[in-house]
């Protein structure tokens, strides 16, 4: 547990070291430090002993530049690599610093200014030295801070992102168990209805056994990419579709309207099945005269929108959406954020309409 600790202070300084190494963050933090010491003495102009802007001003930028550039140009070079050896470093450099800075004061006013501050009056360098060395502890405490928030927010997004791979690949896992799942017990079904053609209608037969054919070349080509296209996709949605045209006779029919410029882009596989076959399981074949499945791609702007709609039994005590429905929201969800869409619907005068929205840019 110790050792988890102190490896858990030494990335965090690590992380200080490589934020200070940055000069565009050097830059920034020194901008702040000028606002924020213009901001002390304006405020000790109005409340504190010196009434005079000018001596406030200097002084405060004075310990303000000194403070930082030491204890950043100190921390840089030593690197510590305990919290402990940090503070104690950044207290030494403030108590050096404030010193420094108030001889820079003094000097600048002199100078620059002909203006000679008393400071044995009413004790007046002992209240610079004590007010600069806690404005300036606090200064730093500040930069610290900001810069461990920065540090553990980092390791949230770390972790987000980590969280989120284990996602995709869980859902990935779970697709080809989807895959697993539905493509023995599809194929033992259709080579069962191509046994049964073989003596009754063999030309039956042999058209599913060719679209059976084009189906698994199409489904084992894609096992290897990430992606295929929608095209692809369709072909072998097609295949499917053909298989139970047979299987159904003219209880089935269908239609797919994608433009060509629309197949080109690249595609999710097993996005657009389980709602093929959730319209034909669960919407057209408890239906006794059966229906149609329109299957329809368009875009608007950055949106593929895509609907598998049916004229089956629509939202009724039969319609139970499984596991693929689920599946593909999930996926949506990972792959596209907010901006993939799943959404089921009426479709009126009677069916379900299953409209899927993606990003075209994130294909």
């Amino acid at each position: 547990m110790r050792d988890s600790i102190i490896m858990e202070q030494q990335y965090e300084t690590k992380f200080i070291f490589k934020y200070w190494s940055n000069i565009k963050n050097d830059l920034i933090d020194f901008i702040y430090v000028i606002i924020i010491c213009t901001l002390l003495a304006l405020a000790i102009t109005i409340i504190g002993p010196i009434k005079n802007f000018l001596i406030n001003f200097i002084a405060s930028q004075s310990f303000g530049i000194t403070v930082t550039s030491i204890v950043f140009w100190s921390l840089l070079i030593i690197r510590p690599r305990t919290w402990e050896l940090l503070l104690f470093i950044v207290v030494i450099d403030v108590c050096c610093s404030v010193l420094i800075g108030l001889q820079i004061c003094i000097f600048i006013l002199q100078y620059f200014f002909n203006i000679v501050l008393d400071l044995q009056a009413n004790g007046l360098g002992l209240q610079i030295i004590i007010g600069g060395m806690l404005f300036s502890f606090f200064g730093v405490y500040f930069f610290i801070t900001k810069i461990r928030l920065k540090y553990r927010n980092e390791i949230i997004d770390q972790e987000r992102t980590r969280s989120t791979a284990m996602e995709k690949e869980n859902i990935s896992a779970n697709l080809k168990l989807l895959q697993a799942q539905i493509e023995p017990h599809f194929l033992f079904n259709t080579l069962s209805n191509i046994l049964s053609l073989i003596d009754t209608k063999p030309e039956t037969g042999k058209s599913m056994l060719l679209d059976l054919i084009k189906y698994m070349r199409t489904s084992l080509s894609r096992t290897l990419p990430g992606k295929t296209t929608l095209s692809q996709e369709m072909l072998m949605i097609k295949a499917y579709l053909n298989i139970q045209k047979i299987r159904m006779g003219e209880r089935l029919n269908y239609k797919i309207d994608v433009p060509s410029d629309l197949g080109q882009h690249s595609f999710q596989p097993m996005l657009l099945q389980p709602l093929v076959e959730n319209a034909i399981k669960h919407g057209l074949e408890p239906k006794v005269e059966g229906g149609e499945i329109v299957i329809r791609a368009t875009q608007e702007n950055n949106i593929l929108k895509i609907e598998v709609a049916d004229t089956g039994l629509g939202f009724s005590d039969l319609y139970k959406p499984g596991f693929g429905i689920a599946n593909v929201r999930e996926r949506l969800g990972l792959l596209f954020g907010e901006k993939g869409r799943l959404t089921i619907e009426e479709n009126k005068p009677h069916g379900v309409r299953a409209t899927m929205e993606v990003p075209v840019s994130e294909l």
